[in-house]
């Protein structure tokens, strides 16, 4: 098995339909699973189901030999199947993104296991190049206005115009006319106190 992903922000193993079909495993035995995956771009996809694996990693004698549970996936994918989190605790793996290396305890030592960085990059760049690939936006109900200009939001009330400094009629603020008093001249102080947050000016 190549190309296989290795992502500790994954919270679940998965197995993509490719390489399942590959293994010639009857499909009736995958157990039914009810909860959907979201990935990070916020997409569902509804699994087929899960299987459980054995999964040995590493050379002999550096080997290790766990059950995983993945869940198989029908989208396409650059890679055969991600172990996640689930997985590298089994594993009791370390991962080094930047050597591309692996390391897990066996009972031998310290195996390990090794990325090539030329497919590495080979599977990056084909999952970039197919993100948005067949997705349509369908535009319905296009209002072309033209020129008119939009409605502004008009005030639920008269307003009163004071100055935002005394004596100064260019700078004013707007206030409803409704208020009490005491709450308008509190209201009036609080903003003239504050003016150096008003942008009166690009």
């Amino acid at each position: 098995m190549k190309r296989i992903l290795l992502d500790s922000g994954s919270s679940t193993d998965i197995l993509y339909k490719h390489a399942f079909d590959q293994l010639r495993i009857p499909t009736d035995q995958l157990k039914p699973v009810k909860t959907p995956l979201v990935c990070f771009a916020g997409e569902t996809i509804h699994p087929l189901g899960s299987i459980n694996l054995s999964v040995v990693t590493g050379t002999a004698p550096r080997q290790t030999q766990v059950e995983m549970t993945f869940l198989v996936v029908d989208t396409p994918s650059p890679y055969n199947a991600i172990v996640g989190r689930p997985g590298l605790n089994l594993l009791e793996a370390i991962v080094s993104t930047r050597h591309l290396l692996m390391k897990f305890p066996t009972r031998f030592g310290v195996g390990e296991v090794r990325g090539d960085q030329e497919v590495a990059r080979r599977c990056y760049k084909t999952a970039i190049s197919d993100k948005g690939k067949g997705k349509v936006l369908s535009i319905a109900n296009v209002e072309l206005r033209g020129d008119v200009e939009p409605e502004r939001p008009q005030p639920v009330e008269d307003v009163l115009q004071v100055p935002i400094e005394e004596g100064n009629e260019e700078r004013v603020l707007q206030v409803g006319s409704q208020l009490g008093e005491a709450e308008k001249e509190e209201l009036i102080t609080f903003l003239r106190d504050n003016k150096d947050v008003f942008a009166w000016s690009a």
